[in-house]
């Protein structure tokens, strides 16, 4: 079983509530046994102003960020660019997939020092995260 950090208890009184979607996944991960003991999962962690909403942390397989939405998939439209927006005032939103993405790369550039060095050695190394 991973190790929530912080509790699902202490997640839930937090400034900060999760969404009915995240309390859904941090119960799943806190329950599985698919994951190693030494998985940490974290909700909603801070680097360096990039907040994620769950990020996973294996010492022997990597790290996983996880953007939870509870969106109301019909309130907002992809264009042929993949471009999303809100539809009921056409403004433009990140995707989900652009931010775990770009949490992804601040990793790699900012908060760990060397990541960057080992995914320029290694074309795979990217794949850590």
């Amino acid at each position: 079983m991973a190790i929530l950090i912080p509790s699902l208890e202490a997640a839930k009184i937090a400034k900060q509530k999760p969404t009915e979607g995240e309390v859904f996944l941090l119960e799943f991960l806190e329950t599985t046994t698919t994951l190693d003991d030494d998985v940490e999962v974290y909700f909603q962690p801070c680097f360096n102003g990039d907040r994620p909403d769950i990020v996973l942390m294996s010492p022997n397989l990597g790290v996983i960020i996880i953007e939870v939405k509870d969106w109301n998939l019909s309130l907002y439209g992809i264009d042929t660019n993949n471009k999303w927006s809100v539809r009921a005032i056409y403004q433009r939103v990140k995707s989900p997939f652009q931010q775990v993405y770009a949490y992804k790369k601040n990793f790699f550039e900012i908060h760990v020092n060397g990541l960057l060095e080992k995914s320029l050695k290694s074309p795979t190394f990217f794949k850590a995260i």
